[in-house]
């Protein structure tokens, strides 16, 4: 499996089911908020805003954060599968660092992977890395 297999479509489709497990939605206008609202038949009062516009029942707050806490777990074994090259490329030109030349975003992410800064500079300094070294 590669890098982008797995954080793209696997961890995206576990992520995606236990938003929906806990009826977690994202709302930024008050349309949103009440579609939200009628598709996990919710009451408005029953619900809590957990930041950068996700909203879910205030009683489901720690069945996502201990979800949640499983699948950070469960990516980074994986993670420890893929070529750790893939990886640092794949958030390089994700937070498009070659573009911006400021590996700071991805090497954020990089981190709790357990990549040092100098693992992800060696990686970005060198375009070419052959990821079969």
């Amino acid at each position: 499996m590669n890098y982008k297999t797995l954080k793209n479509k696997i961890y995206q489709n576990k992520l995606s089911k236990l938003l929906d497990d806990n009826k977690a939605f994202f709302a930024f206008s008050e349309s949103q908020l009440l579609e939200g609202i009628e598709k996990t038949k919710s009451k408005r009062e029953d619900l809590v805003s957990c930041g950068i516009g996700m909203i879910m029942p205030k009683q489901n707050i720690k069945s996502f954060n201990d979800g949640m806490v499983e699948l950070q777990k469960w990516l980074k074994s994986k993670i420890k599968e893929i070529n750790p090259n893939e990886i640092i490329l794949y958030e390089l030109n994700n937070y498009e660092a070659y573009y911006t030349g400021d590996i700071t975003d991805a090497l954020e992410v990089l981190e709790t992977y357990g990549f040092t800064r100098d693992e992800v500079y060696n990686v970005f300094k060198n375009k070419n890395y052959q990821l079969n070294k």
